[in-house]
This record gives structure tokens, C-alpha cells and sequence, in this order.
């Protein structure tokens, strides 16, 4: 018995415990837990995953295949198959999404997945089917095939079963061979669906959005090149499907240290520019000193506003109107200087 299939096994026995039911990803929800080891960025598709690609044609494998109903001996139920692409804003990434639907039958079991780079006729790298939010291994292997269809982003481990190979972000754009398998779920003879999925064409896949979400993965601490010890502290809670922003400047007026805050109500999460209007506070006193004023008594200004636009993960475009503090208006880009450990936006790069 070769390594794969008693990793087969071993997953059958454990899939017996888990419950069959898949919850459905809520409209505005983020793909933003944790970091996940897949081979694209996790903030990559936000909100919901589309049901279809954008034009029939960027369509990779659209196939309705008869495979064993959950614990049947024959091929007895047919599922449609869809696999495409769409591209991430981090430039050179992309994602995988495949959409399982049943057509005729009794209950399909959603089907274990393995991935190998090229052409290839066993695959021996564990994939997991995604919805959002995603955590941690939470592949949907093992639910139901819903008659309505649903949507999963294709991650793949990066290292093997057998350890022999590696998995990565430049193979994943590449042509990779998929394999949808019921074995581990039937005694019927064939159960196997490999394909070939052609490679990455940004010109074909074109990403979710044209705008990219500004999201939790996008908070740190950045820095406009050719200004000292300056920057902003960028901020972004996320509560279900909405979220606000909270952002602060620190730079220097008239040479000495100042400070500029805003933030965003909460608000349903959505791609496109967010639009902060910022203010400065006076009359406070040094964070230790004793007898501090009464909130009432330091007071907030105006201060302009500013327009954020996330380009990648370690790009903002920041539009500013800062008339009211005599600043004038204009636009820069923001440079990452931190990332979040464990919630980076990219951690390929």
C-alpha cells in the first residue's frame, strides 16, 4: 500500500466523525482568519466567491462526471465539475476556484483532492476545497454536494505526502494536474477525475474585483520613501461583514512632532476606494502626567480627509486634502513597513 493510500484510510476513519453539512459562506464575509499555507495570497477573493468566471471562456474544465452516490458501489449520481482562474492584485497570483454541483442522484460526498506540478498521472499533494471565511485546515472534503452548487478555492500543501516534492506559488500559476478522488467514500470501481489545468493568463483571468478590498490584512504600519521617521498606522476592523478603518499620521508640523486620526463608521464591506475624514486633537497632557483634562476638554478639528486605495499588498494609494490644516491636496504611495505576524496579507513575499 503506497503512502497516498493509507493516507486514504486513515482519512476515511476520520471523516466518519465529522459532520456532513457545510456552512455557507454570508455575503460580506472575508477570507482573512489565519494564514493558511496556500499558494496565493489568503486576502486574495473577499466577500463571497462568484459562481461563475467572469466570461464563459476563461472556463479551465466544465464536465458532468457520474460518480458513487456516499457509500455506494456504483457510479450512480452526477456532479458538474467547474475549475477556473482569478487573479489576486498581487501581481504574478492567482486562485484556483472549482465549483462542485449535483445533478442527478442520491448524496454525493465532497471528494478528497490531490494536485502535482505538469502533467502528471498520480498527484501526491494534498489539496483542500475553501469556502470563506477559511481557517486552518478546514477543507470541505467529506460534506455534501449541494444540488444549488457551491464555490472552493483550491489551495494545494506545499510539500508532498511522501516528501519528495514541493508545491509553490510559481507552480500553482503553472500547468498543474488536479484529481478529484471518491475512493476513500465508495466501493464502486471508478472514482477518479484527474485534469489538467492550463496555466495562469492574466489577460484571461481577470481578478474578482476591479477594485481591490481594503481589508484586516492591509493593517500595519507604513511609510512614504524620502520622509523620516513619518508614516501611518493603518487599522482595519473586521466584524462579520463589515468593517470600519482607523487610521493615524504621524509627521511634523512647523518641525515639531504632530498627529492627525481618523476613521471610518462601520460599514459593509465592499472593493474600491474608503474615504477617511480626519481630524487633530489639543490641550492634552503627556500619557503619565497626573491630572489629566476631562475628555470634553480636548477637543478634536478638522483636519481634511484622505481617500485610501489598496494596489497590493505592500501598496497604498493615499489621496489627501489637507486645506483645512494649510496643507494643500495631492496623492503619494505608502510603502508596508510592518507586517501582522501570523495575519500577513502575502506571506509569499
Amino acid at each position: 500500500m503506497t503512502n497516498r493510500l493509507r493516507r486514504l484510510v486513515a482519512t476515511t476513519a476520520l471523516l466518519a466523525a465529522v459532520a456532513p453539512g457545510l456552512a455557507a459562506a454570508q455575503a460580506g464575509e472575508l477570507n482573512l482568519l489565519t494564514d493558511l499555507g496556500t499558494p496565493f495570497p489568503p486576502g486574495c477573493l473577499s466577500i463571497d466567491l462568484p459562481e461563475q468566471p467572469s466570461d464563459p471562456d476563461s472556463l479551465l474544465v466544465d464536465n458532468d462526471i457520474d460518480v458513487p452516490a456516499a457509500l455506494s458501489n456504483s457510479n450512480d449520481a452526477t456532479v458538474n465539475v467547474k475549475v477556473w482562474r482569478v487573479a489576486c492584485a498581487d501581481e504574478g497570483y492567482s486562485v484556483v476556484l472549482v465549483r462542485l454541483e449535483q445533478l442527478a442522484g442520491n448524496p454525493v460526498v465532497i471528494p478528497q483532492v490531490y494536485a502535482e506540478a505538469g502533467d502528471v498521472d498520480r498527484p501526491f499533494h494534498e489539496a483542500q476545497l475553501l469556502t470563506i471565511p477559511a481557517a486552518g485546515n478546514v477543507g470541505a472534503t467529506g460534506g455534501i454536494v449541494t444540488n444549488a452548487g457551491t464555490t472552493f478555492m483550491l489551495a494545494v500543501e506545499p510539500t508532498s505526502i511522501d516528501g519528495q516534492t514541493t508545491f509553490l506559488p510559481e507552480d500553482y500559476n503553472e500547468q498543474f494536474t488536479v484529481e478529484f478522488t471518491w475512493e476513500a467514500f465508495s466501493g464502486a470501481q471508478t472514482v477518479n477525475f484527474p485534469v489538467l489545468l492550463d496555466r495562469f493568463e492574466p489577460s484571461l483571468d481577470p481578478p474578482q474585483f476591479a477594485d481591490t478590498v481594503l481589508n484586516g490584512r492591509y493593517s500595519g504600519q507604513w511609510v512614504l520613501p524620502g520622509t523620516p521617521k513619518t508614516g501611518l498606522v493603518l487599522q482595519i476592523a473586521e466584524n462579520g461583514d463589515e468593517n470600519f478603518v482607523f487610521a493615524i499620521f504621524f509627521t511634523y508640523r512647523d518641525g515639531e512632532p504632530f498627529w492627525i486620526v481618523g476613521n471610518t463608521s462601520s460599514g459593509l464591506t465592499q472593493p474600491g476606494p474608503v474615504t477617511i475624514d480626519m481630524l487633530e486633537s489639543f490641550n492634552g497632557e503627556f500619557i503619565s502626567r497626573p491630572n489629566q483634562p476631562a475628555d470634553g476638554d480636548v477637543p478634536f478639528s478638522d483636519a481634511g480627509q484622505i481617500t485610501i486605495r489598496a494596489k497590493d499588498c505592500n501598496t497604498l494609494d493615499v489621496d489627501y486634502d489637507f486645506s483645512p490644516l494649510g496643507e494643500g491636496t495631492g496623492s503619494f504611495d505608502l510603502e508596508r513597513l510592518i507586517r501582522i505576524a501570523g495575519y500577513d496579507c502575502n506571506p509569499w513575499e
